[in-house]
């Protein structure tokens, strides 16, 4: 078991442990490069990589910490990374960008970013939702596929 600490790159490699029936392996590592199907099972996976952190999906968080309370996952994919909160994503919905920003305050929340564009390698990293408010350059709450990688370079 791994310790949560923030700004810390963890690397994990799942090749070879992903199946399903007879579909070819690298299709469904490319089914897995989807934030909606990946979501709910690599959620499952880091709950139990890291010591003290309990998945419980709850609205505006998926996980619980010991020491840094609420922390909500999300995903860079091919289309970047949005951290607004889910209510907030998807056609039809508008970022209200104070609304983000009081969640964030409100929970003290922190981020697990978990980078899955290269699955079945999948790169994660825990960022307080403050700095990455801070990084962003758009009231949007949404940073390109390049841009999102950065935080991994200047964590």
């Amino acid at each position: 078991m791994l310790n949560v600490c923030l700004g810390t790159i963890y690397k994990f490699d799942l090749t070879g442990t992903v199946q399903f029936g007879d579909v070819p392996t690298e299709s469904l590592y490319d089914l897995f490069k989807d934030g909606r199907i990946c979501s709910a099972l690599l959620s499952g996976h880091l709950a139990r990589r890291f010591n003290d952190l309990t998945y419980v999906d709850k609205k505006g968080y998926d996980y619980i910490h010991t020491i840094m309370d609420k922390i909500e996952k999300k995903q860079i994919t091919k289309h970047g990374l949005k951290f607004s909160p889910s209510s907030m994503i998807g056609a039809g919905r508008k970022v209200d960008y104070s609304q983000v920003v009081k969640h964030i305050y409100d929970n003290d929340l922190t981020y697990l970013i978990a980078d899955i564009t290269s699955f079945p390698e999948v790169t994660v990293m825990f960022i307080k939702g403050i700095d990455l408010l801070d990084k962003c350059s758009n009231k949007r709450c949404t940073f390109t596929k390049i841009e999102a990688q950065e935080l991994f370079k200047c964590s």
